[in-house]
Order: structure tokens, then sequence, then C-alpha cells
């Protein structure tokens, strides 16, 4: 099985536009994919819907297409209250956890506008997908978002992207994973998409995932790859562009754990086990 957590359809300002058909036309090797809407995150204005209307959207889409599990998109720079968000949650069970992406919304990961929507995680047990940016970031940075989670250690936050920087970043944003996890200050989680991609070429030694992986695999409390789940980001990065680009990027990824590592169980778990145990379906 094969579970993405982290897709998207939507009309986006720096990335293109994406139908949900679009979308399953590339992830056809998938059997889940965790998703949400662009068009409450990075739209053009004319485009842009709010939080409410992305959402419903987005619920549309899952019920048409089963394979995509829907994340809600939070836009607490714009509401300040979690009033539309706790009614959503309420009414629409298939929802399978938040969105959260400061850099767009140039809100700072640490602001307390987040809080409401962080409690309303706790209540409902739904993870929390950010997007982390650089490491240098005033909007994004995995230093912000950590400094969150530490605010709210029983709720899930996944680092989408470990940092969105070169390695100096990925390894920066993996000590944030291992105080998180040896000093049990937050409940970190992360995933795989954009590591080893840059300049939209991948990476084929994927370098960086690899040491995050061997890092997680001998943490004070044991093994802790359970907290990396695959994603790719898709359809944003021209390798995500097709069906075929899609599946080398998974193959070479199966390949170069499976090179390095030779342990079927860590890889089942990595591309869809962590995944389901973390999101509940």
């Amino acid at each position: 099985m094969i579970i993405d957590s982290h897709v998207h359809f939507g009309n986006s300002s720096d990335w293109g536009n994406f139908s949900p058909e679009y979308l399953m036309s590339i992830i056809e090797d998938v059997d889940y994919a965790v998703c949400s809407n662009l068009n409450g995150i990075n739209s053009p204005a004319s485009l842009f819907k709010d939080e409410t209307e992305c959402n419903l959207e987005m619920s549309e889409a899952a019920k048409k297409y089963p394979k995509l599990k829907p994340l809600a998109v939070c836009q607490p720079n714009i509401t300040e209250d979690s009033s539309a968000l706790r009614k959503l949650l309420e009414s629409y069970s298939e929802f399978v956890g938040l969105k959260i992406h400061p850099e767009y919304m140039r809100l700072p990961a640490d602001s307390d506008k987040y809080n409401k929507y962080l409690g309303l995680a706790r209540e409902f047990k739904k993870p929390c997908l950010y997007h982390s940016g650089h490491i240098k970031s005033r909007f994004s940075s995995p230093v912000l978002i950590y400094k969150k989670a530490r605010e709210f250690p029983d709720v899930p936050i996944i680092l989408g992207h470990l940092s969105t920087g070169p390695r100096e970043c990925h390894i920066q944003a993996i000590e944030l994973l291992l105080d998180a996890i040896e000093n049990g200050r937050a409940n970190l989680y992360t995933d795989v998409s954009w590591i080893d991609f840059a300049y939209e070429r991948i990476n084929d030694t994927m370098e960086d995932t690899l040491m995050l992986i061997e890092r997680l695999r001998k943490t004070k409390k044991g093994d802790q790859t359970h907290r990396i789940l695959w994603g790719s980001d898709a359809p944003v990065g021209a390798f995500n562009h097709t069906r075929e680009s899609y599946s080398k990027n998974l193959d070479i990824f199966r390949q170069r754990v499976w090179e390095r590592f030779k342990d079927e169980t860590l890889l089942e778990n990595l591309l869809s086990g962590n995944a389901r145990r973390l999101y509940g379906f």
C-alpha cells in the first residue's frame, strides 16, 4: 500500500492550476493521499476561497474521489476565530487533520492566533500538517513551529518538507525533532516531500532523507522512524507534474531506502503504515 501524506489540488498563484482530476492522474499508483485545497492557501485573489468555502470544496472532491483524505485548511490570519472550523469538524467527519501554511499567510508560526485552531486539533484528535520553510524564515521556520508545538505537546505536528532549505536546514530541523522526541517536549513528525529535491531536479542519492531515517532509528528513545511519512507535495514542482515523474520519484525512494537498510517493515511503514496509524484510516 502507498499513502502520499502531502498532496493538493486547486489554483496556486505560484505553481499553477491543478484540478482534482489532474491530481488523480498523477497519483494513480497511490492507494490514498492526504490532500488540501490550494484555493484557500495560495490562490489568485479572484479565485481565493475563504476557510469554509475552501474546505467544503475539498469535502466534495473527497466524496467524488475516495482516494483523497481531506485536510481542513486553516486561515487564522483572516478569521482570528475557530468557530467555523469547529462547525466543519463537527459536521464533516471525513477530515483527517488540519493544514497550516504560515508562509503564505504571512503569520509567524508561533503566533497566538493559532491557539484556538490547535485547541480544536487537540479536542478532535487531529494531526496538523505544517508547511515548514527555510530555517531562517520569519513565518514558517521549523524553529517557530516547534516553539508553538511545545505549547500543545499532545497535538501531532508534522513538519512538511523538514524545512524547504538546503542540507544545513534539514540538519537543524532534525535536531529539533530529536530534541522533541528525546526530551518529550512536543509530538513532532515530518514528511519527506522536497527534502532531496532542488532546482526542480531530484537528488537520486536521497542523502538527506536517508540521514533523517538513520538519525530517527537511533534516538535515545529508540527507533522513532514511525514519525516519518512518505509525501510528495504533488502536483507542486515539475518533478510531480506527470504520473511518470511521480512514479520515478517513488521508485527511487523505495530503492534507496531498501539499499541502505534492507528492512521491509521499515519501508512499508514509511510508505503507508506510519500515515495510517497517525491519521487513523
